[in-house]
């Protein structure tokens, strides 16, 4: 899912991209968490099994877990003794909750959520742990779900895990189906066995039984996966001799998969028990290797000490080995890391084992929160850096924190749940704490104020405007932002602060993100032009705009390709302001040109394009740019507020054009499920099975709630030509949803409605 669409705007104050996320273990926090490795002795630190606010949770009887409470109780899991009571009792507790979610998601057609959801929950879980209840009553509905993903992905491996837990919780009545399909999948498996090439063979096989003991904590899958990847070896060691003695060429293919069976079937051998933090286990798998000569020595003596001294610091040893030559760029093709899922679950089993004996240890923190993050459990990585970076007070320690709570408020906020950033960000809180002190605050990057800043501009993007205010205010008091300032004057001006507002943006101009930012300080400019208007100063308000316009139209070549596109994007608004409407219609085009693979900038060059033309009431524009959406394969959540402003333009001119583009908007609305989300609610209004009037009775937040105000209005208007007074625009401008394109739009047709000329463009500014 992705965010809907919002005004053109500064970009977040937390991270700068919401794109693909980087690579496993290369996160900036990881790297500078790992920096502060050097202080960090090897002693364990006694710590309590459980924090203050979840006491008794594990000894008490059985309940549901809430989800304030869930956090903490991921923490407490982890750094619990394996095999004990407790944490038999807390992984129950964490295990429930998280199937439920999973459901949850499956319900709500996040089948790639609901999937990863339980993929996190099986990755909690060693070898013993899981018993008939230990998942809870959701199992069943969440593993049925991800189980069927997984085969449509053609992923038998972790299918074949799933369908093994299923057999052990299904009644009686469904054992024989789900015997089925694993019935299947052995056939297949002997199949594959009989087809093609030895090395072929055998490989796809060892990687489909690797991938299920990594969900299935059983010692049969561990005992398969070894097994399969034996055959694997010797297979690859069989070719390598007949090669030698009939010089008889293989395939390129068979000599890939027997180069990478005899350079890295030992190191999976020995993670597939790692997995498990189980070094016994992987001691012997390696001694029973067809090739046991074959491993790398530093594991192997890594390996024995942990045998002979199972503290962290041998374990610690461990964990350097497997990571060694993740960060080096010219390994990311070596055959040794084709199976990363692999090497990402030995990783995180035996960075827990560190973290547990030890949890003031920072590279084994950052490694857990990194992988916490990955498989869906983000609001819990906050909760496992905490001790490490008490431990560790220090700038670089500290940054590398707060970069990982930024990292997984994105990840949620990625998401569009934005009930998972605020308990992130929650469970972040003493980090902020210890962000917060002078002598530390003023060496972080990012700090402490970047954090509060990021839940601000969520606050306010949901319409908490109370929330909004006190995090942006307290992110503007630790350091001056223009665009966090900027957010509180928007937050002025809708409570009729227009002092306050014009000193925020005073403030806001002389920020130093500002100065670095020409589309920022355009932004500033042109709110400080709409204020001094507002305020009756029409000569007055002409200057920022000039001074916007100027700025703009030096700097709207510079900088990256994002960087050209938001220029455009102010540039266009700036120039309706002066009554240039086809100046600024070509820059929106130039914005459209600028950052065509960007999606970000696609949605908020698009959204304003079709805004825009709803206000001029400019129909084949509209459709036009709902028609570039649906080519950009732009979300859901963004294209129906398109459908929907061209499907209220249509209703509003009543005349049709074009048969082919009035289809579009209803395209997108049927395709669109009503399943209770807003968005399936705003699909069904355009598609005329909710009338407006029931909207808000469906709107939870305070935007949709100015969103359904909105669209009430709209729709009274196209079809009885109501609110001639715009009475009802000047309600949509009193709701919370400051931060909405809707309210935009209220706001330029009330300004519209005044008839009052544009100031003229100034004859010294030269126009693209």
């Amino acid at each position: 899912m992705r965010p809907r669409p919002r005004p053109p705007r500064p970009p977040h104050p937390g991270p700068g991209s919401r794109g693909p996320r980087p690579g496993y273990l290369r996160a900036i926090g990881v790297a500078a968490l790992a920096g502060a490795l050097a202080a960090c002795g090897g002693a364990a630190v006694a710590v309590p099994a459980h924090g203050p606010e979840l006491a008794g949770l594990a000894g008490g009887a059985r309940r549901s877990l809430t989800d304030a409470e869930f956090a903490g109780a991921v923490h407490d899991l982890l750094v619990t003794a394996p095999g004990s009571v407790d944490r038999a009792r807390l992984l129950a507790l964490v295990e429930e909750r998280q199937m439920q979610r999973a459901a949850e998601r499956f319900r709500s057609h996040e089948s790639t959520r609901g999937l990863v959801a339980v993929i996190g929950g099986l990755y909690l879980l060693r070898t013993g742990d899981l018993t008939a209840d230990t998942l809870g009553p959701a199992a069943r509905d969440a593993l049925r779900e991800a189980v069927r993903e997984l085969a449509q992905r053609g992923d038998e491996g972790r299918a074949r895990a799933l369908y093994d837990i299923l057999l052990h919780l299904v009644p009686d009545d469904a054992r024989a189906d789900v015997q089925g399909h694993l019935d299947a999948i052995a056939a297949w498996t002997r199949d594959e066995l009989r087809a093609g090439p030895g090395t072929i063979a055998t490989g796809i096989v060892e990687s489909a039984a690797v991938a299920r003991s990594l969900l299935e904590p059983s010692e049969a899958a561990k005992t398969d996966a070894q097994k399969a990847t034996n055959d694997w070896i010797a297979t690859a060691l069989d070719l390598q001799q007949k090669f030698r003695e009939k010089r008889a060429r293989p395939s390129r293919e068979e000599v890939g998969e027997a180069y990478r069976a005899l350079h890295s079937g030992n190191e999976v051998l020995a993670e597939i028990y790692l997995r498990d933090a189980d070094v016994s286990g992987a001691l012997r798998a390696l001694s029973q290797s067809p090739s046991p000569e074959a491993i790398r020595p530093e594991l192997q003596h890594a390996l024995d000490a942990v045998g002979q001294s199972a503290t962290a610091e041998e374990w610690t040893e461990v964990l350097r080995v497997l990571t060694r030559g993740l960060h080096d760029p010219s390994q990311e093709d070596d055959p040794a890391m084709e199976d990363r899922e692999l090497i990402r679950a030995a990783t995180f089993g035996v960075a827990l084992e560190v973290h547990r004996l030890d949890p003031s240890q920072p590279e084994a923190a950052a490694i857990v929160a990194e992988v916490l993050q990955d498989v869906g459990l983000c609001e819990a990585s906050p909760t496992v850096i905490v001790e490490a970076t008490r431990a560790h007070p220090d700038a670089r320690t500290v940054s590398g924190a707060l970069t990982i709570v930024l990292r997984a408020m994105s990840v949620e906020l990625e998401a569009s749940d934005f009930d998972a950033v605020r308990r992130t960000y929650a469970a972040a809180a003493p980090l902020l704490e210890l962000a917060g002190q002078k002598d530390l605050a003023r060496d972080l990057q990012p700090n402490a104020a970047r954090v509060r800043a990021m839940m601000g501009r969520l606050e306010l993007e949901q319409g908490s405007l109370a929330a909004a205010r006190s995090l942006l205010s307290a992110a503007a008091s630790e350091e001056r932002s223009g665009a966090v300032l900027l957010s509180l004057a928007q937050i002025d001006r809708h409570d009729d602060q227009i002092p306050a507002a014009l000193e925020d943006l005073r403030g806001a101009r002389d920020a130093a993100d500002t100065a670095k930012d020409p589309a920022l300080r355009a932004e500033v400019l042109l709110m400080t032009s709409d204020l001094t208007r507002d305020a009756g100063d029409a000569r007055g308000a002409r200057a920022p705009l000039v001074d916007a316009l100027t700025l703009l139209a030096r700097a709207r070549t510079q900088g990256s390709p994002s960087a050209r596109a938001r220029a455009e994007q102010v540039f266009s608004r700036v120039l309706d302001r002066f009554g240039a409407g086809e100046k600024a219609r070509q820059a929106l085009e130039r914005a459209f040109e600028a950052a065509p693979h960007d999606k970000h900038q696609l949605a908020a060059t698009l959204g304003q394009l079709v805004a825009r033309a709803f206000v001029h009431k400019d129909l084949l524009a509209a459709h036009d740019g709902l028609s570039r959406a649906l080519a950009a394969e732009l979300g859901d959540e963004e294209v129906v507020y398109y459908a929907l402003w061209v499907h209220l333009l249509e209703k509003q001119l009543k005349k049709p054009q074009d048969p082919t583009r009035d289809a579009l908007a209803a395209s997108v609305f049927a395709r669109i499920p009503d399943d209770g989300h807003w968005v399936g609610k705003l699909a069904a209004y355009g598609a005329g099975k909710l009338p407006a009037s029931q909207l808000p009775a469906f709107a939870k937040t305070e935007a949709e709630k100015t969103e359904a105000a909105f669209y009430q209005v709209m729709d009274a208007r196209a079809t009885t030509g109501a609110d001639l007074g715009n009475a009802g625009l000047r309600t949509v401008l009193r709701g919370n949803g400051v931060d909405l394109m809707e309210t935009v739009i209220a706001r330029e047709m009330l300004r519209a409605a005044t008839g009052e000329p544009p100031p003229s463009l100034p004859p010294d500014v030269k126009l693209p």
